[in-house]
């Protein structure tokens, strides 16, 4: 919660705003922004959305989260079962993604210029 308190000042301060502007701008109490800067109060999940869209800035990025990565075999279809890959707003079936991924590895092994390689 220090991190999102130091967040959410530094924002504040970056717009040159005081806290009595800041919650004025998004309708806030001042002393909830004050509680949410020193850390005193917890942010709601509301309150998060509300700052985050004021601070044309994500939810995860106020939070300083790291975009995440998901490391996914395309030929382990047990793990694929519980992630609903799309493509053109259609879900890939196994059929295709079995397919995909033997397109791939043929792409790989043939290099850029068409010739296999080792």
């Amino acid at each position: 919660m220090k991190q999102l308190s130091k967040r959410i000042k530094d924002l504040r301060e970056a717009k040159r705003l005081s806290t009595e502007e800041l919650a004025e701008e998004i309708g806030f109490a001042k002393s909830t922004v004050w509680a949410y800067e020193s850390g005193k109060k917890q942010v709601s999940v509301v309150h998060l959305e509300r700052l985050a869209d004021y601070f044309e800035i994500s939810v995860d990025s106020l939070l300083d989260r790291d975009e995440r990565t998901i490391n996914v075999d395309l030929q382990n279809t047990s793990f694929l079962n519980d992630y609903n890959l799309m493509l053109d707003d259609q879900p890939l079936n196994q059929h295709e993604l079995a397919e995909a991924a033997s397109f791939i590895q043929v792409k790989r092994r043939m290099g850029s210029y068409g010739t296999a390689t080792s």
